[in-house]
């Protein structure tokens, strides 16, 4: 019940006040209400006959100036997202953010509606009971939305959750934690960034009330921009725009009705952008490997691993070393790795290429594509073969017994692909056992990213593969770090020294 008086005051009270304004409009066309006048001559509206039995009552019929069809919503057509069939691996996605970026000139992004008193009233009874109601409630007419009232709203929902469910609804992978793509490990193939380019909204709810956690009736539209960037690649590999809408501002009441809403209509245009053929290709991964295995079912019979000779200078062999010494990128990080034969045999640790199938290797300034041939998980290494022939000289192998203070070369990629083939030197300062495998203890210096590098004795051959070190909580390096034996990581996967 309201005096009539006052329906004005509370409009621009609700105008001003409201942090997070609801749109909505009366269920009927027209309603049956009843007028009555107090003591004092004030004129009553409500939607109850009044309790005095003095009071004469007359019903009247109010009419809204203005309906539903005011707040203009783009139509948007029903998707049919193209289903995985389960043929082939996929690659992991990720969502990685979604933003709002709204750059048309227009203020209003749509209207907002409120409560009547009464219902305003049933709204706060039923979320008090956790009953839903079972028709529409009746609005009267508020005001703008605008894109700080949209802000709100996106800040609030779990569009990861929504992101998430429905990929997996239609047989697709995604992460399978909250994590930053290029964190190390992280082992995610693809992250995508949703932009909103465009929204629209009909909300509507109780008065005065900037509270999302009501009963609500809403309306969302959504134009999303979609950037898919492939980890591996380091680049944006698929841009698109889908709609999403999602329309119930005439439904039922629902709780945290602008949420859902929002979310529905963001489901949408995740369908949408599945029903695209071209998307689905890039989620698609290669499945001629299986994961998990030691050997990957690859032939290696051309493999030619040689032994190197004590005649040489590490300092006068630095031009083929760098030639041979690469950096092997996966979609979680970067660590290193050398060539050990041709036609294009690359050796690192297993721990940088995880899971993965394919990875990228980078020679020089040149990238390309390189196959997982064999892992051994624990011995860390991992052997793989190149895309292409591998056109210069392979590194050679020191198969002598390695002294300890004899003088070493680490070389890798530290930190970042920018510091490729940087070079520190050290000492074998100890032998050390540990779960029963053998390890070289150097003082050279070793970060991250050098985990798969070659190490060289002063004659310039392969003794080992910097495998980890020991840091300081502030990433200081402590001058304790291990080298896996270059006889062990082969005999681990099956490779002969000829």
């Amino acid at each position: 019940m309201f005096r009539i008086a006052s329906l004005d005051a509370v409009k621009r009270r609700s105008q001003i006040g409201l942090m997070l304004a609801c749109v909505c409009m009366m269920s009927m066309a027209e309603a049956q209400v009843y007028k009555y006048l107090d003591e004092e001559g004030n004129v009553y509206f409500s939607d109850k006959p009044p309790k005095e039995p003095k009071v004469e009552a007359e019903v009247v019929t109010i009419k809204q100036e203005k309906g539903v069809s005011e707040t203009k919503m783009p139509a948007v057509a029903v998707p049919e997202p193209i289903r995985n069939t389960g043929a082939g691996e996929l690659k992991t996605v990720l969502l990685e953010k979604v933003k709002v970026e709204y750059n048309r000139d227009e203020k209003a992004i749509g209207k907002f509606y409120l409560y009547t008193r009464a219902a305003s009233s049933r709204a706060a009874e039923l979320r008090s009971s956790d009953k839903s109601p079972a028709y529409p409630f009746p609005c009267l007419q508020g005001g703008d939305l605008s894109l700080k009232n949209a802000n709100y709203i996106v800040s609030k929902v779990d569009f990861t959750g929504t992101f998430n469910e429905a990929f997996e609804d239609h047989g697709y992978q995604v992460a399978s934690q909250k994590t930053f793509a290029m964190e190390q490990g992280a082992d995610v193939d693809l992250s995508l960034a949703a932009v909103i380019s465009d929204i629209r909204l009909a909300h509507c709810g109780p008065q005065n009330s900037s509270d999302l956690n009501r009963f609500t009736q809403n309306s969302t539209y959504l134009k999303i921009d979609w950037a898919v960037f492939d980890n591996l690649a380091r680049k944006v590999v698929f841009e698109t725009t889908t709609e999403g809408s999602e329309y119930s501002v005439k439904k039922p009441a629902r709780y945290q009705g602008a949420m859902v809403s929002a979310s529905l209509a963001f489901r949408q245009a995740i369908e949408h952008l599945l029903a695209q053929a071209e998307f689905v290709e890039v989620l698609q991964a290669s499945n001629t490997l299986q994961t998990g295995n030691s050997d990957r079912g690859i032939d290696i019979a051309d493999i030619n691993v040689t032994r190197g000779n004590a005649n040489g200078k590490f300092v006068a062999k630095t031009p083929q070393i760098e030639k041979a010494a690469v950096t092997v990128r996966t979609a979680g990080g970067h660590g290193s790795g050398f060539v050990i034969s041709n036609p294009g045999y690359v050796l690192t640790n297993n721990h940088v290429v995880g899971t993965n199938r394919d990875v990228i290797v980078i020679i020089g300034n040149q990238e390309q594509h390189a196959t997982v041939v064999r892992t051994d998980p624990g011995r860390d290494v991992a052997l793989l073969k190149l895309e292409k022939t591998f056109a210069a000289e392979p590194l050679q192998i020191n198969a002598n017994t390695v002294n300890l203070g004899e003088e070493i070369y680490v070389v890798g990629t530290p930190l970042d692909e920018s510091l490729s083939f940087s070079i520190s030197r050290g000492i074998i300062s100890a032998r050390r056992v540990v779960d029963q495998r053998n390890y070289y203890q150097t003082d050279a210096a070793v970060n991250p990213g050098n985990s798969g590098g070659p190490v060289f004795n002063a004659s310039g051959n392969v003794i080992g593969i910097t495998v980890a070190g020991l840091f300081t909580n502030d990433g200081g390096s402590m001058n304790i770090n291990y080298i896996i034996p270059i006889m062990d990581a082969l005999a681990a996967l099956d490779i002969e020294l000829n």
